[in-house]
């Protein structure tokens, strides 16, 4: 279970879940792709828990897989350089080599 389902469980929106932390929707959208991890007082964490009917385990669980998620590859995604080979760029022979003055 990942944040994402963790708030459809417990029958929220993004926006309810950010305003009932006093958080913004990006903050939420942002945990709920991975990009960041949930950083709360524990006021607010206790207030998670009650918001999202988990315990803490599920909701560290949740965040957790969150995270992994935006790290693995997508399926068909075509690779940025392929074989791992970089384009690289060879000096001409006829070119000075550039000199470096201090």
């Amino acid at each position: 279970m990942d944040m994402q389902v963790l708030r459809e469980r417990a029958g929220l929106s993004r926006a309810e879940v950010a305003f009932r932390l006093a958080i913004s929707e990006t903050s939420v959208r942002n945990w709920e792709a991975g990009r960041t991890e949930p950083t709360m007082t524990p006021k607010k964490y206790l207030e998670a828990l009650r918001l999202f009917k988990c315990t803490p385990e599920e909701l560290a669980a949740a965040s957790e897989k969150s995270i992994n998620q935006r790290h693995k590859r997508k399926p068909g995604r075509p690779r940025r350089f392929p074989n791992n080979q970089l384009n690289q760029v060879t000096p001409m022979p006829d070119a000075p080599a550039a000199e470096i003055r201090l």
